[in-house]
């Protein structure tokens, strides 16, 4: 085993102002880190009243080895963008010299025998020195990647202790980073992290990839007393210093855990707490961490909280980490699946009747991503895909059909269809920036959604998620194992139609043709889909409903000129309509 201590501390740079906030992150990992700008802030406000795009040219020049990554996804329109070397490097799972098990984020790592071992640390923090109790190993930098060079090979279960001093502050684009330093409607500090994407690797050393998970972490941050700090894991110590004026608050979490999901909240948080039976007759307790002011807003709010976790239950078994709790904290960004301490924003507001969309997703995201994790990156429709389809199940559930079209029709309004929503594997994405990237959330919902369709057996369908869930209960999946253990449980071989939602840029597409002047429509499959060979589509207006057969060869309809015409895509599987002229 190796257990590496990692310690860092800020540049003290003449450009930042020597202002900031003492954060611990575990109980081997002191950080301190800035809430102040640069002192050339200042000049870039004058730059960028000059001329807007000159900011971003600046940018560029100054840390282009940073932004390049981010813009490189950004402006990528169509299809995967081209992978550097360095990020199949950091992303390949295969490396020997990732062929270590994280035990635990106080830095204890279980490793087979092996020479090297591979770290994760963004090259904007600066190695200051490190120790090792088994000899002196040779660190080799390359980029955002850390290797030790051992003169002889680490036996297995053998216990090192490495630890790791550095320097540096967390980079920050357009105001978004893995820190988010911001303050409340009062003027007050509120500070929240946030790593998904962008990598957690931006704020401590770290083994990045996404089937390497912790089995258990522990989280201790120090702030001046008169703020609270809310993190993941129940609070199992408050340590107050009167000398220095600040608290120490202690977090342990016990379940394995991904690497981005772990995270920390600041600010003047006040606790609720919603009673909640769970499905075994158990009591239990739904937790809110929320800004003080907003204490009353978020008690009426949060009533919805009970309501969705019950349901999921329901559909997916027991909630998979009642021992480290369930908890809510307000944070300062939008909103993300911090497990055990999902963090959500402020705007309180309801999205469809009595129920956040929002809420409903991050918590759906304890089943699908926290509890059962992709293997791998490419593997993050599994997340995103699954939490955001669990939204339409969630209404369908409390509300009925009707509120399930209607969430299935937002994502359909929302896909782009131009980047296949399998990732590619073994590469290191540190950013879904791109807004096309997204269809991991909206096309892998409609993909289930058109698989139920095909299936035309809905408690066979939801009945087979749940015993998945039960399967592959906090463990890392493949895709194909998702795949190859649905279609056992279902008794049919659904591969067809995951393969092409997953694998091609465009969902299958009905090219139509119309003459308005003869009051005609023709229409027609662009290719054969083989997994659906009746082929129907539903055409709806105001008063009728057309079921329609295409074939790869146009066929034509009369298309009433003067009522409302539409597609009625929910009620089929997800395809595309393309009008040609």
């Amino acid at each position: 085993m190796i257990a590496a201590t990692c310690k860092g501390e800020n540049y003290l740079e003449k450009e930042i102002r020597v202002k900031g906030i003492i954060l611990q992150a575990n109980s081997k990992f002191l950080i301190t880190l800035l809430y102040k700008q640069f002192y050339y802030k200042n000049f870039m406000i004058k730059f960028f009243s000059i001329r807007c795009g000159s900011v971003l040219i600046l940018l560029f020049f100054l840390q282009s080895c940073y932004y390049k990554p981010f813009a490189s996804y950004y402006l990528n329109k169509k299809d995967f963008k081209h992978f550097s070397r360095a990020e199949k490097k950091a992303g390949d799972n295969s490396d020997p010299k990732r062929n270590y098990k994280v035990n635990r984020y106080d830095w204890a790592v279980e490793v087979n025998a092996q020479k090297e071992f591979m770290f994760d640390l963004q090259k904007r923090m600066k190695i200051k020195s490190f120790e090792c109790s088994a000899g002196k190993p040779k660190l080799k930098r390359t980029k955002d990647l850390l290797i030790f060079k051992f003169k002889e090979n680490i036996p297995a279960n053998q216990r090192v202790k490495l630890t790791i001093h550095y320097k540096g502050h967390p980079a920050n684009v357009a105001k978004q980073g893995p820190i988010q330093w911001k303050k409340d409607e009062k003027g007050r500090p509120w500070i929240s992290t946030q790593t998904e994407g962008i990598g957690p690797h931006f704020i401590m050393p770290c083994n990045a990839l996404l089937g390497n998970e912790a089995d258990s972490v522990s989280i201790t941050v120090t702030v001046p007393s008169e703020l609270q700090v809310a993190s993941n894991g129940p609070l199992v110590s408050t340590i107050a210093n009167a000398s220095t004026k600040t608290t120490s608050y202690r977090h342990e979490v016990t379940n394995p855990i991904n690497i981005y999901n772990i995270s920390f909240n600041i600010g003047h948080f006040v606790e609720l707490k919603k009673p909640y039976t769970d499905i075994n007759g158990i009591d239990r307790e739904i937790t809110f961490q929320v800004l003080d002011f907003n204490k009353e807003r978020a008690d009426t709010f949060y009533n919805q909280a009970p309501i969705v976790m019950k349901a999921f239950e329901e559909m997916f078994g027991e909630f998979p980490f009642w021992v480290d709790g369930c908890k809510f904290i307000e944070s300062s960004f939008g909103a993300m699946e911090h497990q055990s301490g999902i963090a959500l924003g402020n705007d309180y507001r309801y999205h469809r009747k009595d129920f956040n969309l929002t809420l409903i997703h991050e918590l759906a995201h304890e089943w699908w991503g926290n509890s059962i994790s992709g293997a791998d990156y490419c593997d993050a429709w599994l997340h995103e895909g699954m939490a955001t389809y669990c939204e339409a199940l969630l209404l369908e559930k409390i509300y009925g059909k009707d509120d399930y079209d209607w969430r299935i029709r937002l994502n359909i309004r929302s896909t782009f269809n131009t980047i296949p929503i399998l990732k590619k594997c073994d590469v290191m994405y540190n950013s879904w920036a791109q807004s096309r990237d997204g269809d991991i959330y909206s096309k892998g919902a409609l993909m289930m959604h058109s698989i139920r369709k095909l299936m035309n057996n809905d408690s066979l369908f939801l009945a087979s998620l749940k015993t998945i869930q039960t399967e592959f209960s906090k463990q890392n999946i493949t895709t194909q194992q998702f795949i190859d253990r649905f279609n056992e449980l279902v008794g049919q071989d659904y591969s067809a139609a995951f393969d092409w939602y997953l694998k091609k840029a465009k969902a299958p597409v009905v090219k139509i043709k119309l003459d308005p002047e003869q009051g005609k429509m023709w229409y027609k499959w662009d290719e054969e889909i083989p997994f659906y060979p009746q082929g129907e589509v539903q055409v709806k207006t105001d008063e009728d409903l057309f079921k329609l057969i295409p074939t790869t060869t146009y066929q034509s309809m009369d298309k009433p000129k003067e009522k409302r015409f539409i597609f009625w895509i929910e009620q089929t599987i997800y395809y595309m309509i393309e009008i040609e002229k």
